[in-house]
């Protein structure tokens, strides 16, 4: 029997309907004719070549996953492997970087494996510039918990806080590494030899990256300032601020650090610090001088951050001496970070042009945008010191 469209061969006999509808008009026209034998096989024949290809699929998806499973494993060593290599990480290296280096060294067989583990381990990102002692032929799993395990650093660890004046960074370097803060003043006074700018300050105080280092061995004074040289120096890149901004940049930085007690405050005194210098609100657009006393104890070679000046001591003839001369500092007077770096390009609206901690303990402290207003605060500190 003839048909009259290729979907008539999947589909059964049609019964008379009882509406008229199309059942009953192709009924009708097929009259009482029974199915062939190949439409009574063609369901059969269905559920076979589609079971048949679930059944291929499967096995090409067995295939793709043991196949590249096995890929993976022949890409990588296993166990924690033997022997010893170093590995330096520098500042800025990505798991690709640090992987590369590894395959150079043996250490890892290929860079896959330890890429994907890195990109999906939250703490890789507290991996720190520096050499790690490792060991060759090792699975990357492994090789990623020892870089993440403080143990394997080798060399000597030194940790730098922010607004460390150079006076506290070189005794903290001198005390882990060994070498004599006399070899740190020495290097640090040619300063352009390890890669700093010029300055009006003819100095390396500001421009010297706080933060967690490993230094190798053997280093010696002028390479471990190099290095921290380098790197507030990439910081400065990262930021965008170009060489003929960064003096006035850090400087206004290393003040903040100084200064600020809380996160918060530290916008709001670089806020102040730039509204003092361009004499916004009552100040009737004339700078005023920043009268800031950290500045001054820096120019007497106190290093103690809140500390209070005397009367003497803010007479001192001293391009630091920012009570006798308006304006910034010659120079930082601290090595800064992050939080006061970014707060210095972007500190938060204001018109303060005043702040005085009045509880030293706590940190508390209050900006004003009048004098009258700021002499209230400072008369809430005296009441505190008096009573402490």
């Amino acid at each position: 029997m003839a048909h009259d469209s290729f979907e008539d061969l999947f589909e059964s006999p049609d019964e008379p309907g009882n509406d008229g509808g199309p059942r009953g008009r192709r009924a009708a026209r097929r009259g009482n004719d029974k199915p062939s034998g190949i439409q009574r096989c063609l369901p059969l024949l269905l559920v076979v070549l589609v079971l048949a290809g679930l059944g291929l699929g499967a096995y090409e998806g067995y295939k793709w996953v043991t196949g590249h499973r096995i890929e993976q494993e022949a890409d990588d060593y296993t166990g924690s492997g033997s022997g010893e290599a170093v590995i330096t990480v520098e500042d800025g290296d990505t798991g690709t970087d640090i992987a590369k280096k590894m395959v150079e060294k043996d250490v890892i067989k290929s860079t896959g494996p330890f890429v994907t583990l890195f990109a999906n381990e939250p703490k890789a990102a507290s991996i720190h510039p520096g050499q790690y002692k490792l060991k060759k032929q090792m699975s990357s799993s492994a090789a990623l918990d020892a870089l993440l395990d403080p143990q394997s650093a080798a060399g000597v660890r030194v940790t730098i806080p922010e607004g460390s004046p150079n006076k506290v960074v070189f005794k903290t370097l001198s005390k882990q590494t060994g070498i004599p803060v006399a070899e740190f003043e020495k290097a640090a006074k040619d300063y352009t030899a390890l890669g700093i700018p010029e300055n009006k300050a003819k100095s390396a105080e500001g421009y010297l990256w706080p933060g967690t280092y490993t230094f190798s061995d053997d280093a010696d004074a002028k390479e471990i300032l190099t290095e921290m040289a380098g790197r507030m120096q990439s910081k400065m890149e990262e930021k965008g601020i170009p060489a003929k901004k960064q003096h006035d940049v850090l400087t206004r930085a290393s003040i903040v650090e100084r200064e600020a007690r809380s996160d918060e405050d530290f916008g709001k005194v670089a806020r102040t610090i730039d509204n003092r210098l361009k004499g916004v609100g009552e100040a009737g657009g004339t700078p005023m001088a920043l009268q800031v006393d950290s500045t001054v104890a820096y120019a007497v070679g106190d290093v103690r951050k809140g500390y209070s000046t005397t009367p003497k001591e803010r007479a001192i003839d001293s391009p630091y001496n920012t009570y006798k001369h308006k304006g910034l500092p010659i120079g930082p007077i601290s090595n800064p970070g992050d939080r006061s770096i970014d707060a210095v390009l972007n500190p938060p609206k204001g018109d303060w042009l005043y702040w005085v901690t009045v509880n030293t303990d706590t940190g508390e402290t209050k900006f004003a945008t009048t004098n009258a207003e700021h002499e209230k605060y400072v008369k809430e500190w005296r009441e505190w010191a008096k009573n402490k």
